[in-house]
């Protein structure tokens, strides 16, 4: 009688992830790797580039480049759309994630472009790296390309992800929560649609009514009654929910510090992060954490 190997869970998706890898790097020849929920990496290197082998072999740097590969697919997530950035070392890269039974497993990276367009935002602060003589030998090698390509890359990973058997891009749970991202349908202002989605792609910015009034092209006081109106809550009160709802994914999903987290979001206090957090939530971060074992 013949044996039959039934695959787990996890190693299905692994072996799809490496097959969807194959084909994508086979066909653009562009770099990519698979990350877990931490940002570390979970597959072969594929196509990589001198430099990014380079940086991932010094500790520090490595550490860095988990971070941008976790960030990025967050990214991704909470916008429900490939978002092209620059990591810490000045490289573009996008992120797909990996979903299988609503369960996120992680996030194809790739990437590892040169491209000048402004339209690409830088993720992390930027390592300094350029004094190395060996990294800026690699640096020069690395390719460049326009952003209409990298972004035709990015459908075309998402395209394999999407048409395979065992992978979908519904949203998952994450730490037993769901993202909402759905909120913009209900809007029926296009000048709030375009408030909420300002403030959403610049958490980590210093939001004042005052910036977002300048963006959106409104007067402070008309956009803030107009917020008012169309959310049932004051801009300050919005910014801080959407926050803390990020703050919640990177908690469940990552061992960051809470001090880098509320950095990351935005505040230059941690304690007023803390206050904020468990005034939406009912918990401090450190109590919200541990209950995901992290």
């Amino acid at each position: 009688m013949p044996m039959t190997i039934t695959l787990s869970k996890e190693d299905r998706v692994k072996k799809m992830v490496r097959s969807i890898m194959q084909d994508y790097t086979n066909v653009t020849s562009i770099a990519c790797i698979f990350v877990d929920i931490q940002g570390k990496e979970r597959s072969s290197k594929y196509n990589f580039t001198k430099f990014c082998h380079f940086m991932r072999s010094i500790p520090e740097f490595r550490s860095k480049c988990y971070q941008c590969d976790l960030c990025g697919g967050l990214e991704t997530l909470k916008n429900r759309s490939c978002c092209p950035y620059r990591c810490h070392a000045g490289l573009v890269d996008f992120s797909i994630p990996v979903v299988c039974e609503n369960q996120l497993h992680g996030f194809i990276v790739s990437g590892q472009m040169i491209s000048d367009d402004m339209r690409i935002p830088n993720l992390q602060a930027q390592t300094p790296w350029q004094t190395d003589s060996q990294a800026f030998k690699y640096f020069r090698a690395v390719p460049q390309y326009r952003y209409e390509e990298i972004m035709s890359a990015s459908r075309v990973l998402f395209s394999l992800c999407q048409t395979s058997e065992a992978l979908s891009y519904e949203t998952p749970t994450i730490g037993g929560k769901t993202s909402d991202d759905g909120e913009l349908s209900h809007i029926t202002r296009p000048e709030i649609r375009k408030t909420v989605t300002y403030i959403k792609e610049h958490l980590s910015c210093n939001l004042s009514l005052r910036t977002i009034a300048d963006e959106v092209f409104l007067s402070e006081s008309y956009l803030s009654k107009l917020f008012k109106q169309e959310m049932n809550m004051n801009l300050m009160q919005y910014i801080n929910q959407c926050r803390v709802r990020e703050g919640e994914k990177i908690l469940a999903s990552s061992h960051e510090s809470v001090d880098a987290i509320s950095r990351r979001l935005g505040y230059h206090r941690t304690s007023y992060f803390c206050k904020i957090f468990k005034q939406y939530t009912g918990e401090t971060p450190h109590a919200y954490r541990k209950k995901y074992n992290l």
